[in-house]
């Protein structure tokens, strides 16, 4: 399995569409299944079936220099921030990939697996994985030819609070899309009591994934970076 590292920040949208390029590449068979994990800046991030005014305070994201981009795969909006660690699996669709649920079951359980090695009662629920009832991972799919099942990882908090940022989480929320369902949060920092620095959170995700096949260092092509570079924004 191809492992990619990318924890510098990048431009949002490009970072977002890294994931479309890879998955096009590994549905095509020019790219082995692939982990990359990831970091952005500040940014909310809103599912393919949403609109940005009705997910997030605009006003809000302009004066704090926040952007918001749209991904691929579907479900609600995301808040992203340095402390946030995402993953990005790309597998091909075979065997228990087929099944959404079988999905992220299996997924969900290996990083729920190696969060209870370090203590933590974690659990696999309906969009992600739960600690004391607080979502510390959410996840979303993309089937094109091959599986992309992506998540987000909470190390720490960020000193802006969800509730300034997305719509969600406020009273009167009625999108006219596909409704965000955000649940409360919590990070491994603060439901460990000690902080979990950038370096721990990508050892917890390669030792939780590792099932998954032999890793192999790698980087994105130069035909994934000119498909992110390339795609359309809105």
């Amino acid at each position: 399995m191809r492992v990619i590292l990318n924890l510098g920040f990048s431009e949002p949208s490009q970072a977002v569409g890294l994931d479309e390029a890879i998955l096009r590449t590994v549905g095509e068979g020019v790219q082995p299944p692939t982990l990359r994990i990831w970091r952005n800046p500040r940014c909310v991030v809103i599912g393919r079936g949403q609109q940005p005014e009705e997910e997030a305070d605009l006003e809000f994201c302009r004066r704090h220099r926040i952007p918001v981009v749209r991904r691929a795969s579907g479900g609600g909006a995301v808040y992203h921030h340095p402390g946030n660690l995402n993953f990005s699996l790309f597998l091909p669709l075979t065997g228990r990939w087929r099944s959404v649920r079988k999905t992220h079951d299996y997924l969900g359980s290996l990083l729920a697996g190696e969060l209870r090695r370090l203590g933590l009662p974690a659990s696999v629920e309906e969009g992600g994985v739960y600690v004391n009832g607080l979502k510390v991972s959410g996840s979303a799919q993309l089937r094109r030819r091959g599986l992309l099942y992506h998540g987000t990882l909470i190390l720490w908090e960020d000193r802006i609070h969800l509730s300034q940022v997305l719509l969600a989480l406020r009273p009167g929320y009625r999108p006219s899309g596909v409704p965000s369902r955000p649940s409360p949060t919590g990070s491994l920092s603060s439901l460990l009591a000690q902080r979990v620095s950038l370096e721990e959170g990508v050892r917890l995700l390669l030792s939780a994934f590792r099932p998954l096949g032999t890793y192999g260092r790698g980087e994105p092509s130069l035909r994934e970076w000119a498909l992110a570079l390339h795609r359309p924004t809105g």
